[in-house]
């Protein structure tokens, strides 16, 4: 049985990192896609100010909540690259 943690811990890749966490509540899969759209803004952002750090960047990640959720294997992380000259968003838990 899988346990559903209380909240997300979510953090960006930047300098300095970019932390939230997320209460799951009674909806887990809707704090997840919450937290996704957060990183992924968040990464955007980063990215109309600056040039893409690495190609590929693994932008960010989303950890079961916590007491150090970031030392825990991540539930989902991000990573962006280019493709014909446009940014792609792949999140490495979807097929």
């Amino acid at each position: 049985m899988t346990t559903i943690p209380v909240h997300f811990s979510c953090q960006v890749r930047t300098a300095p990192p970019r932390e939230k966490n997320f209460a799951t509540g009674s909806d887990a899969d809707q704090a997840m896609m919450t937290a996704r759209r957060w990183i992924e803004d968040e990464a955007r952002a980063y990215l109309e100010q600056h040039s893409l750090p690495q190609n590929p960047w693994e932008a960010g990640s989303i950890f079961p909540g916590g007491p150090n959720a970031s030392s825990a294997e991540p539930l989902a992380g991000l990573v962006v690259y280019t493709s014909d000259g446009d940014y792609v968003f792949d999140w490495d838990d979807q097929d």
